[in-house]
């Protein structure tokens, strides 16, 4: 069972509700929890600021640029305080980190030592690149070792999982991760299987297997067997169950694991409006 959990938070609304359902999570675990915010060192050294730096002159840039970090530090601090006294009000004592550097950088080597990293669909800048997922948060679920759990816009209760399961090795291991949280929780889990024409195993016995796995867990899970494409009909089964949180493997059969997530992973963190848990 996940004991440890790492939660980024940038002040944006996606981070908020990042930190909600961390602090959700992190509860009915009983684990500890960590929050983190990375002071971006783009900022400090983009474009952006040269551009400002020619047309003042050196000696006035290094002002602004010191009071531009301090105005970043400021912030982290107050969103890392903001976090803080959340998990007080809930009975929580909340490790805070806050570090300077590339975000999917630090964050990468933050998540060492921890079991979970929770983070949101999209960063503080969210309204700049409208329906396109954050370029960090798609760095980080692209070469995280860890579950990450991506959170969308908007927070609710998690009662009831969906887990995408496949046959694949790390599907199992994404069951195996959806039917502890459905224990630990005390939610009902449905175990979902997309029938894929190309397999040798047919759907129904993927299912059963799943079913049995389940059990060996003294889990009591319904499985669903349906037909077309796996991202599109995670989501539908999602919506039409009352599943609110999605747990699969972060790739399939057939994909460069060191370079790419799964293609309907992929999909569904860009699409959904669902808490994902993406499992390796």
């Amino acid at each position: 069972m996940i004991k440890s959990i790492l939660v980024c938070t940038d002040g944006s609304a996606y981070g908020d509700t990042a930190c909600e359902y961390a602090i959700h999570i992190t509860q009915r675990l009983k684990a500890q929890l960590a929050g983190l915010h990375v002071l971006d060192s783009r900022m400090l050294e983009g474009p952006m600021l040269s551009d400002i730096s020619g047309m003042l002159g050196a000696q006035p840039f290094s002002t602004q640029l010191q009071q531009f970090r301090e105005l970043m530090e400021e912030k982290g601090e107050s969103v890392l305080q903001a976090l803080a006294e959340r998990g007080e009000r809930d009975g929580l004592d909340i490790e805070t980190r806050a570090r300077m550097g590339h975000p999917a950088r630090i964050i990468l080597e933050e998540e060492v030592g921890e079991e979970l990293l929770i983070l949101g669909q999209k960063g503080e800048h969210a309204e700049l690149i409208g329906d396109l997922l954050g370029s960090n948060v798609e760095r980080i679920v692209r070469r995280s070792s860890k579950p990450c759990l991506v959170t969308p816009v908007e927070f609710q209760p998690i009662t009831k999982i969906l887990a995408a399961f496949d046959g694949s090795s790390v599907a199992g291991k994404a069951l195996h991760e959806g039917i502890e949280l459905a224990q630990a929780l005390n939610v009902p889990l449905l175990i979902l299987t997309v029938r894929a024409p190309s397999s040798n195993q047919s759907a129904e016995d993927i299912a059963e297997t799943g079913i049995k796995l389940a059990r060996a867990h003294n889990c009591a899970a319904a499985r669903l067997v349906v037909e077309g494409r796996p991202s599109e009909q995670i989501l539908e089964v999602a919506h039409h169950h009352g599943c609110n949180l999605i747990v699969l493997g972060a790739y399939g059969h057939s994909l460069i694991r060191e370079w790419i997530i799964g293609s309907t992973t992929a999909h569904l963190i860009h699409q959904t409006d669902l808490p994902v848990m993406l499992v390796r």
